[in-house]
């Protein structure tokens, strides 16, 4: 097997050097070739090297960052047979979450370490990713992995990613502190919004395009996206204002989201998305431009590298994966990193 590994140096909140260099070892150990480990110094240049990993034929992508890395990767990646490798590096690392695989701040000391142990024993699986473009107007596409986002959270993420420093030093707390503080002046607008041909009108918070059931750290917006199903699951928060914002974000964390009238449901191929005065978009995190947009499935577009503790619904068939979890098993499981880790700190000098 021949792998590239693409490490954004700015994810995270600490220093992956040592990491990366023990998960080269693991690699090569198991027989296969690493051609290189290509930091990343600007926004393109992950799918910059994703593309030239399939253009010299490498099975692998690994891919240490966070899910804005992860989707500019895909960028590179799409229509190609070079499968995509999670090794969470990031801040939030909500597809690692959504693979099951451990997180920086878990269990584990080695996180990338231990999610390259599960890419070795996973499977190769071909998933639909997201695609976003202007709507009207000549510009690039973006393409997702995960969601994409349209008001109040892209404007977070916007204004989190301007104060590089302050991310580096609160993590997640920057996106708590600035979501907070934001609420008092966003406001929505009057949005047109046509999902498969349908129009509606709204005055529009938030719109989110999902293609996996996480949002965020906390949050299980999508609870029946599936990976393969060549469709995505839209949510339209409808209102204004401070009050209506956080009552979206209240019902949102305790999973009612989807009774809520103000919040309209779809699946969906094709969306526009039109406003009265431009909203921010973002892609996985990664603040991208404003309305209006398109946004589009581009069914199995993507080859993902699958650990085996990943869950069954996510997938159309679940073949080869693991059953979904009762409290015990899950319990048991996590019995079981506990273990693993406090061996593995154990041996750290």
């Amino acid at each position: 097997m021949k792998a590239l590994i693409i490490h954004n140096p700015a994810a995270g909140q600490r220093d992956h050097s040592e990491e990366l260099a023990q998960i080269v070892a693991l690699l090569k150990s198991h027989g296969w070739q690493v051609v290189g480990v290509e930091p990343t110094l600007g926004y393109s240049d992950a799918t910059t090297f994703a593309r030239q990993a399939a253009a010299q034929k490498c099975d692998v992508v690994f891919v240490a960052g966070g899910d804005g890395t992860l989707a500019q990767a895909v960028d590179g990646l799409v229509g190609t047979d070079t499968a995509l490798a999670v090794l969470p590096a990031g801040t939030g690392n909500v597809m690692a979450r959504q693979l099951n695989l451990p997180v920086p701040g878990g269990l584990h000391p080695r996180p990338m370490l231990e999610a390259a142990r599960l890419a070795l024993e996973g499977q190769i699986r071909r998933v639909d990713v997201g695609r976003v473009r202007p709507r009207g107007q000549n510009g690039p596409a973006h393409h997702f992995l995960c969601w994409t986002g349209v008001g109040f959270d892209a404007q977070v993420n916007q204004l989190v990613n301007q104060d590089y420093q302050r991310k580096k030093r609160l993590g997640l707390v920057a996106s708590a502190v600035t979501a907070v503080s934001l609420l008092s002046t966003f406001a929505g607008t009057s949005a047109v919004v046509r999902v498969d041909g349908h129009r509606v009108s709204r005055r529009l918070i938030m719109l989110e395009a999902s293609n996996i059931q996480l949002y965020g750290v906390f949050f299980r917006m999508a609870p029946r996206a599936v990976l393969d199903d060549g469709w995505l699951d839209v949510y339209c928060f409808q209102g204004s204002g401070a009050a209506r914002t956080l009552l979206h974000a209240i019902r949102l964390l305790l999973s009612r989201h989807v009774q809520d009238p103000k919040v309209d449901v779809y699946r969906a191929q094709h969306v526009e998305v039109s406003t009265y005065r431009p909203l921010p978009v973002h892609v996985d995190g990664d603040y991208i431009g404003n309305t209006p947009i398109v946004i589009d499935v581009v069914p199995r577009a993507v080859n993902l590298l699958v650990p085996p503790y990943a869950p069954a619904s996510l997938f159309t068939d679940g073949t080869g994966m693991l059953p979904p979890e009762s409290a015990w098993d899950w319990m048991r499981r996590m019995a079981h990193d506990a273990h693993e880790a406090i061996r593995e700190l154990g041996a750290l000098p």
